[in-house]
């Protein structure tokens, strides 16, 4: 389904047509819940709390780490306004990202003005738009909060700015939560030292042993204590490598055996992590993978002093941002993390 922001009185007459975006109905709407999701209040409280308590909540982790389906969790028990945005690597367009979230934030009942115009198609948002839709939210009551899905492929900087600013301006009526694979190219240590800043990281997102056992159960298949620890260990937690494994349980008689060959055998988690990992890095960002991936650190070289063939482009934070390298404070040295060295074999 499509809608266009020129339709819901998203512009003046006379800007319509330059203000028109086309917008997709499923990328403004909520997730629905699965049949086989399992409920897990321990991370529903976190995302409840960080959006009672912070304008900006960040739940990170790598692919498969289960933040989708946790935001989904928590926005079908939320009783307040939630406006969902879910991102692709389109809505780094001039104007695109703006008219998604004016939908989006209609959609969910917040009294967003008529008169108000999406950014023209073709050019970043202007001041006064800001300012006018700053305005409007700071006077929602009581706030809705904002749901940005795989906040990692907005990497344009003048629309991250927008962001920032909309955030920082838009008062207590606006609450914002974000999932991204990395952290997002936002300025959070100022939130973060602001006391603005709720973080939920993959070993938060972990699924425990106990949680690992409901989902077994969802897809009709049990384990013995002793290989569902060593099912949850082996995965670390990891949403997608569990779920995977429940799906194929059911063809392996021994579970002991299933769960000692299960990361460097099985064929769904190998297609998984090279599909959703290593296929969605460029050529120089892949041949980096490929070549440290065996390594469980290495000393932290900028992307600037890599060879010409495998250097990445962008900032080094900004690479961070697309791959799953991450920093282990005091460790001297950055780690690739357990999923990218996984999607090498």
């Amino acid at each position: 389904m499509t809608t266009n922001v020129a339709e819901q009185g998203a512009a003046p007459r006379g800007d319509q047509e330059a203000a028109a975006v086309p917008i997709l109905a499923s990328k403004i709407t909520a997730p629905c819940v699965p049949d086989w999701a399992v409920q897990r209040p321990r991370i529903t409280k976190l995302i409840a709390k960080g959006a009672r308590s912070c304008p900006l909540t960040v739940v990170t982790g790598p692919p498969g780490a289960g933040k989708t389906m946790a935001l989904a969790l928590w926005a079908a028990a939320e009783p307040g306004a939630v406006a969902w945005v879910a991102l692709d690597d389109w809505d780094n367009q001039p104007g695109v990202f703006w008219s998604y979230v004016v939908a989006a934030l209609r959609r969910s009942g917040v009294g967003v003005p008529g008169a108000l115009p999406a950014a023209p198609r073709g050019r970043a948002a202007d001041h006064a738009f800001l300012l006018r839709l700053a305005s409007a939210l700071a006077a929602q009551h009581p706030p809705v909060t904002l749901v940005v899905d795989d906040l990692h492929l907005l990497t344009g900087p003048p629309v991250l700015n927008e962001l920032d600013f909309m955030l920082r301006h838009a008062g207590p009526g606006l609450r914002m939560v974000v999932s991204s694979r990395a952290d997002p190219l936002l300025p959070l240590h100022r939130y973060r030292l602001a006391g603005e800043l709720t973080e939920i990281r993959a070993g938060d997102l972990a699924f425990s042993p106990a949680e690992a056992s409901l989902l077994m159960a969802q897809h009709g298949g049990t384990l013995s204590a002793g290989s569902l620890e060593g099912l949850t260990r082996r995965t670390e937690g990891w949403a997608a490598g569990l779920r995977l494994a429940a799906i194929t349980m059911g063809t392996h008689p021994d579970p002991d055996q299933f769960v000692e060959k299960l990361i460097t055998e099985d064929s769904a988690l190998t297609g998984y992590l090279v599909e959703e990992v290593l296929s969605t890095q460029p050529p120089g960002v892949r041949e980096v993978l490929l070549s440290t991936c065996i390594l469980s650190r290495s000393a932290p070289r900028p992307p600037a002093s890599w060879p010409a063939a495998s250097r990445p482009a962008g900032s080094c934070r900004a690479w961070r941002a697309r791959t799953l390298l991450s920093s282990r404070p005091g460790a001297g040295g950055t780690a690739t993390t357990r999923c990218s060295r996984r999607s090498c074999g």
